[in-house]
């Protein structure tokens, strides 16, 4: 008898673990800058986005990324991407961007990656930025 409530209450905990760890699922994958640098070389129908604001995008970018800041109709703006697009997302630190995959996998969207520590944890890898800051200034001419 005893052995019989022991199981149970094993299989009622077990049960209940499982049943909570599907609000859990998985939504999208955060990776580190050399597998996003991978991913965006070689998935076929790969999207590049940057959801920092336009003033953050102009300044520095990760080369071919399209802007989409993480703001009240981002995702109409991403509607035109086929649903079964693989969404590369990054801002700054990653704090944006994963919100982004949040909003992105609640609207459908399933091949979503995150760059892990965002442009920042790329610029320490020193993987290659575009934009104002990231060019050298080369003055027109010499005083």
């Amino acid at each position: 008898m005893r052995q019989r409530f022991f199981l149970l209450m094993l299989l009622v905990f077990t049960s209940a673990n499982i049943h909570s760890q599907s609000d859990t699922v998985t939504k999208y994958l955060s990776v580190g800058p050399e597998e996003f640098l991978t991913l965006m070389r070689f998935r076929e129908n790969a999207v590049l986005i940057d959801v920092r604001l336009p003033f953050e995008y102009r300044k520095e970018r990760i080369e071919n990324s399209v802007n989409i800041p993480l703001r009240k109709k981002f995702i109409k703006k991403l509607s035109h991407f086929p649903g079964n697009s693989v969404i590369l997302l990054y801002c700054t630190t990653d704090v944006r961007s994963r919100r982004a995959a949040e909003r992105l996998y609640d609207a459908g969207y399933r091949n979503l990656y995150n760059l892990e520590g965002g442009l920042e944890a790329w610029k320490r890898k020193n993987l290659p930025v575009t934009g104002r800051k990231a060019d050298k200034y080369i003055p027109d001419r010499m005083n």
